[in-house]
């Protein structure tokens, strides 16, 4: 059982000693068995120039006015989440969100975005502040698929537009402010992929060519400039009906950059992807990430398994892992 100590002196957070992970786990259980959708239990071992072995656990999908919350809490510190989608017509379609997280070492780290669409056009916009490295937080988020920033302090803003011209034609603009400020323009054309099948015999139509849809080909063309970085982008990628799909996007200029990703089809039961990023102008993410990661559905949840990878701004080289499993809990299936 959870027993709440009396007669304790108040202590600051740097003073307070370490938790537990059965404190922390029986906490989230007491929590979870009265108001979550779904629990997860996770573990990560990150290696820089020293491993670390960090397990967390986590709430999600808690109803909260009219949102959604999101919480867990690790032997590194607490993180918190909240969702809310609204529709103001005749604008469109709002989602609004915020997060929060209080490394245990002492920092915060706050953030909030707000993403919507109004006809063709569709934002994006995002802002944090923080006074603690993303690594205090999470040892593995220098070597995830989206560029982190790494500082110990500091605040960052980015902006993403998008404006449909026609149904395969968008136009695309975005900006980041911060430690490297930066501004891109471009286009995407998409394209339908199909191919050519023959009518089922014995049925209406026999001999007749039909077409079935195979996947859709993303073409992506433009250009990006700001601090130390001057260069065209261009990009390819291809989502297939059956699941697998593959992209690759470059910049080439004053600055070199190229990101790839692969979605493997399903192997052993495990649905897999694989990413690699090389951007050596970022000043303040890891400039190479790289990583695999694989999940499966088991008995009520899933089974999320992963292996992250990269090298640092300073040329340190460094890995990870981490495994996951997210269930939901009974009477609370949706």
């Amino acid at each position: 059982m959870c027993k709440q100590s009396r007669g304790v002196p108040r202590r600051t957070l740097k003073e307070m000693p370490p938790l537990r992970f059965p404190h922390i786990a029986c906490a989230a259980l007491l929590l979870g068995s009265a108001h979550a959708t779904d629990l997860d239990f996770g573990v990560s071992l990150a290696s820089v120039s020293a491993l670390q072995l960090v397990p967390q656990v986590g709430l999600h999908d808690l109803s909260l006015a009219g949102g959604r919350l999101d919480a867990s809490v690790s032997t590194l510190g607490v993180q918190g989440g909240y969702e809310r989608s609204l529709t103001l017509p005749p604008l469109g379609a709002v989602t609004v969100g915020a997060e929060a997280g209080v490394p245990w070492g002492g920092g915060l780290r706050l953030g909030a975005r707000v993403a919507g669409s109004a006809g063709p056009v569709a934002l994006n916009v995002g802002g944090s502040v923080f006074t603690a490295s993303a690594l205090a937080l999470d040892p593995l988020a220098g070597w995830r698929p989206e560029p982190t920033d790494l500082r110990p302090t500091g605040w960052a803003a980015d902006l993403g537009a998008r404006y449909r011209v026609s149904r395969a034609l968008i136009a695309v603009a975005g900006g980041e402010l911060g430690a490297q400020p930066n501004a891109s323009l471009g286009i995407e054309q998409r394209r339908d992929l199909t191919r050519a099948t023959q009518g089922v015999p014995g049925e209406a139509g026999e001999g007749e060519t039909e077409t079935e849809s195979t996947g859709t080909l993303t073409l992506r063309a433009g250009v990006r400039g700001g601090q130390n970085v001057l260069g065209l982008t261009g990009g390819l990628s291809y989502a297939s009906e059956a699941g697998p799909g593959a992209s690759l996007d470059l910049l080439v200029g004053r600055g070199f950059g190229v990101q790839a990703a692969l979605t493997l089809p399903e192997i052993l039961g495990f649905s897999s992807s694989l990413y690699a990023a090389y951007e050596p102008w970022r000043a303040a993410a890891a400039p190479l990430r790289y990583g695999l990661k694989a999940s499966r559905e088991l008995g009520r949840g899933t089974l999320v398994l992963a292996a992250r990878g990269g090298q640092t701004q300073a040329g340190v080289s460094g890995f990870g892992a981490e495994a996951r499993y997210r269930f939901t809990l009974p009477g609370r299936e949706p």
